[in-house]
This record gives structure tokens, sequence and C-alpha cells, in this order.
């Protein structure tokens, strides 16, 4: 399935950074690796959305890069969640998306990519 940045996907199957198997979460799509003819999409740039508001960066200052989204018909989630915009989920791949679920807009593009570039100084 081909995906767009911005796009809100959900994934069957991935790798944690700690090496360990992920499977049915959604992502959402920052960038697109493209081999070197930009024939073929070889893996996403995606932060990973959790509905763990625990770990959310207003409910809890330990994780401040853990922006919360709330659910709308444009990014079709269905509960309140948080986007975690310090690690970058560099090996998702396009046959283990399942499907589009939504898409964020513009700003909260720009606003998790501040996030990360503030992960990254820290």
């Amino acid at each position: 399935m081909k995906c767009e940045i911005g796009d809100i996907i959900l994934v069957n199957s991935f790798k944690y950074p700690d090496g360990s198997d992920g499977s049915l979460h959604n992502f959402v799509v920052m960038s697109i690796n493209m081999d070197e003819f930009e024939i073929v999409n070889l893996d996403y740039l995606c932060f990973l959305v959790s509905s763990n508001m625990e770990k959310s960066n207003d409910i809890n200052s330990n994780y401040p890069y853990n922006e919360p989204i709330t659910p709308t018909e444009d990014n079709g989630l269905r509960k309140r969640s948080h986007v975690k915009c310090d690690i970058l989920y560099d090996t998702i791949k396009e046959e283990n998306i399942i499907m589009r679920v939504g898409t964020i807009t513009p700003m909260q593009y720009e606003k998790f990519i501040k996030l990360f570039q503030r992960s990254l100084e820290s």
C-alpha cells in the first residue's frame, strides 16, 4: 500500500528500537525512503502513535516528546492518543502496512518535526 507523508497508517509488524517485535500499531508517516532511482519505496520513516495517555506530555512531564493527538474525522483515530516524537522508526515496510487510517494536519506535522529536532538536541 502506497502512503503519503502525514498519513496515519496501521502496521501489522515492525521492530522496536531495542530489536523486539511489535505488531498492530498506528504510525504517522514522516518521510519516505526511496531507492536511488526512486522507482520503489523501500521503507517509511514514522513516529509511533500510542493510546497509553499516561505517557503523554500533557499528563506526564517525564515524556516531553510525546505529543497528544485528538481523534478527528480526518485522522481516523478512535481514541485520544499521543505521537512519540523522539524515536523515528525507519523499518516500516510497505508490505506490513494494513491500511491508511487517516492523516495529520500540516501544523501537526511541523510540531512533530520540531519535537523530534529538540529530542536530538537533548
